[in-house]
């Protein structure tokens, strides 16, 4: 279930991709190289991170977020590899990041209540998804997470 959850997001795989194209086409000349290489070290990463290669994914994005400590995306990719091998606190340390960066960020409260859920904390979890709706009240994965964590705290 759990490699389901991202492999299913299809929504996530296409907001990184168009901001790959959006970073590709709106670069001022002056900063077109750096951008170009930070443009690269992305796709490297979004790579490692859809192959599996989650330490590979990782490096890649510290070496983001070396270049770039603001930009929500980086923190989000290691999130989620973090998410992957089961470091659960550290996915949530960079889900608190982004949300410091970007409250209505629903991609980092997603990832923060799997991780909750995960580490059978319900209740944080649900709060989490809760937040997620209130935001988007169309994200459907997390009005189903939602239900299956209230009915699993129910028993």
């Amino acid at each position: 279930m759990k490699a389901a959850f991202f492999l299913k997001n299809k929504v996530f795989i296409t907001a990184v991709f168009g901001l790959l194209a959006f970073f590709s086409l709106n670069n001022a000349d002056a900063q077109q190289q750096y951008n170009l290489n930070a443009l690269e070290q992305l796709k490297r990463s979004v790579s490692f991170l859809m192959s599996g290669e989650y330490s590979n994914a990782i490096e890649s994005c510290n070496q983001l977020i070396r270049l770039d400590p603001n930009s929500t995306v980086n923190y989000i990719l290691r999130a989620r590899a973090y998410y992957e091998i089961g470091e659960y606190d550290l996915a949530i340390n960079d889900c608190n990041q982004v949300t410091r960066l970007d409250r209505n960020n629903t991609a980092a409260y997603n990832i923060r209540a799997n991780c909750y859920r995960q580490k059978g904390e319900l209740s944080k979890a649900i709060n989490e998804w809760q937040i997620v709706l209130r935001i988007n009240p169309n994200l459907e994965e997390a009005r189903i997470n939602l239900e299956i964590a209230r009915s699993s705290q129910e028993n």
